[in-house]
């Protein structure tokens, strides 16, 4: 399965479904290749159409309106409308899988909202979904949801003509940082367990078809003066770098073998 080449002499289009990872890759590309079209962050696969935005509330304080739009993006599971909406202005679809890592929240009506880092921060918000059984990522039952979803999201993208143009990134948690020490935990999980829980997940995507670009733990390095502060997934430059050039290559030759 390949991608169509894309006009070297304009930027790429992407829209970035994820978070941390792929937007920090658009950043550091900057707009003479890459252009970001939409951002869809902080919203786990399971939140998509499962409607919670009722529960929002809508008179908190919140200290970036980036921040209030992508969780009242998330309360309304809006992945879907957001896809449509930029399908066909999209040239590549990045796809992270970060913001999975702290699982959801599901009420008993069915709704579902992704337990992000956002939410977490913000007292009134993480009030309402407390109230909410929570799902870890990486139990039995988030990954079986999970899988189902990937395969109506792989529908959705077939569907919108996107599915050959979405690349998955298959970036582990780094191990060591920069200066030969281990890295720390993150919301209690450290490199090597989110590492091992992640794997299933990148492999069912595999399973359907999904473009996986992907690094190898031993390549990738956290970098302590990350404009974000150290984290297992905050990486040095050179990986990014990486992650950039193996994207236009493979665009731009028609072609995969880049990304494995």
């Amino acid at each position: 399965m390949t991608a169509q080449p894309v006009d070297p002499a304009h930027p790429v289009r992407v829209t970035v479904y994820g978070s941390c990872v792929a937007r920090d890759t658009m950043d550091l590309a900057g707009p003479e290749e890459l252009e970001v079209v939409a951002y869809i962050a902080r919203q786990s696969l399971l939140s998509a159409d499962h409607d919670a935005s009722p529960r929002f509330p809508a008179d908190v304080e919140v200290g970036s309106e980036f921040q209030r739009r992508m969780m009242v993006g998330d309360f309304a599971g809006n992945l879907e409308e957001r896809l449509r909406e930029v399908g066909e202005e999209t040239d590549v679809l990045l796809w992270d899988l970060a913001d999975e890592r702290h699982g959801v929240h599901l009420f008993e009506d069915g709704s579902i909202v992704t337990r992000s880092i956002d939410i977490v921060r913000q007292p009134e918000v993480l009030s309402v979904v407390e109230g909410a059984r929570h799902i870890p990522f990486g139990e039995d039952e988030h990954f079986d949801l999970w899988a189902s979803r990937a395969e109506r999201l792989r529908e959705l993208l077939t569907e919108l003509e996107l599915f050959e143009k979405t690349i998955v990134l298959r970036v582990p948690w780094a191990l060591v940082t920069t200066d030969g020490k281990s890295t720390p935990w993150s919301m209690g999980t450290n490199a090597r367990e989110a590492n091992a829980t992640y794997h299933r997940y990148y492999e069912h995507l595999a399973d359907l078809g999904f473009r996986i670009l992907e690094l190898q733990p031993l390549g990738v390095l956290a970098d302590p003066e990350h404009r974000w502060g150290l984290a297992p997934f905050h990486y040095t430059q050179d990986v990014y770098e990486e992650i950039v050039q193996r994207v236009l290559n493979s665009l731009r030759s028609d072609s995969t073998d880049q990304l494995i």
